[in-house]
């Protein structure tokens, strides 16, 4: 069970109610579709239904009280029962997390209660990683830069899109990965010039970009990276492109230190691109966060408020896209630590001619 003094210290609140199943999990560790927990400044409750009570004890072991739904009594039943009986008057929320309904629901059953949100205090705390979630993620990473050099000698003309997002995702699954870290980007040709598209039954030609955005999750946790190869020789300006945003992404690497701004951080790398003639073609944030999460606090962009601090992780990830022509970006996964950044990512940067 994760310590929660510095939430209690941020949030001023008696209690912090966690309903949503990622929050639960990185809490306790335990993996579940439903249940309530209740943060408590001296002891923790998880209260489930009988799918989950039998397996759920292995929280015993960590402190939480674990209680079950029975009798035909309603979980909230149970919730308002075990926050009146330790004299909770405010109860902190996931107001990041629940929709509009759920409020509403909760706000009704639990009228007797002040409700503060408490979201963002929440991503907060989750921003410093433990060991186990640092290793964890340098896991992820390690399973995607494996089935990258493998979809190398998958990669040629006439094999779709969708064939290499198919090939690169069992890849990571046969290296380990427990599941996706987010949707696989595949973008060839001209579609490379879109930061986000998904993958097409577009058949690979000579001289195409391919552009590869992909992530597994490991015990919960996310890896992201990106590399973008060409099959056949590239032309001059796909070549210009990929070199600037290679610079770039060098020069932010390079200047990335503990207690930088993000906003620091995304003007290494901008200003590169800036000062090449390309400052309209990169069209986002240079870098974010993961965990849990495909995208945490802290971030990079020109309008970062966040510091880089020991313990988080930032990706360092520029781009130029240019509708028509296609696009490129590198991205790498960066450690923050206190005496410098480590560089999880460890597959080839020079450009790869298929």
């Amino acid at each position: 069970m994760k310590q929660t003094d510095k939430l209690f210290e941020l949030a001023k609140v008696d209690a912090v109610l966690v309903v949503s199943e990622k929050n639960r999990m990185y809490f306790t560790g335990f993996a579940s579709t439903f249940g309530y927990l209740v943060l408590l400044h001296d002891k923790n409750v998880f209260i489930t239904d009988p799918r989950y009570y039998e397996m759920a004890q292995s929280l015993v072991e960590q402190g939480v009280e674990v209680l079950q739904i029975s009798n035909g009594a309603g979980a909230t039943d149970v919730l308002r029962q075990v926050l009146a009986k330790n004299g909770v008057k405010t109860v902190g929320y996931e107001d990041n997390e629940l929709t509009v309904s759920e409020f509403n629901a909760l706000k009704r059953e639990l009228s007797d209660f002040k409700m503060t949100g408490v979201g963002k205090d929440i991503c907060y705390v989750r921003s410093f990683k433990t060991d186990e979630e640092i290793s964890f993620i340098k896991k992820a990473q390690s399973i995607t830069d494996k089935a990258f050099s493998e979809i190398l000698n998958y990669i040629k003309v006439g094999v779709s899109e969708r064939d290499i997002a198919v090939e690169l995702e069992y890849q990571m699954a046969k290296n380990g990965a427990e599941g996706l870290a987010f949707d696989t980007i595949i973008a060839s040709g001209v579609n490379s010039s879109k930061p986000h598209a998904h993958p097409t039954d577009k058949l690979i030609e000579l001289g195409d970009p391919v552009t590869m955005d992909f992530g597994a999750r490991y015990h919960g946790y996310c890896s992201d990276m990106t590399r973008t190869v060409f099959v056949g020789t590239p032309s001059e300006e796909l070549r210009k492109i990929y070199n600037i945003v290679k610079l770039a992404q060098t020069i932010g690497i390079n200047n990335a230190y503990c207690g930088m701004g993000g906003r620091e951080f995304d003007s290494f790398c901008r200003e590169v691109i800036m000062s090449n003639g390309y400052e309209q073609y990169f069209v986002h944030s240079t870098g974010h966060s993961l965990g849990i999460d495909i995208h945490e606090t802290p971030t990079a962009s020109a309008r970062s408020a966040d510091i880089l601090t020991a313990r988080q992780f930032i990706t360092c990830e520029p781009g130029i896209y240019i509708p028509g022509v296609g696009g490129v970006r590198i991205e790498d996964l960066l450690l923050i630590e206190e005496d410098g950044i480590t560089d999880l990512t460890t597959s080839d940067k020079s450009i790869i001619m298929l």
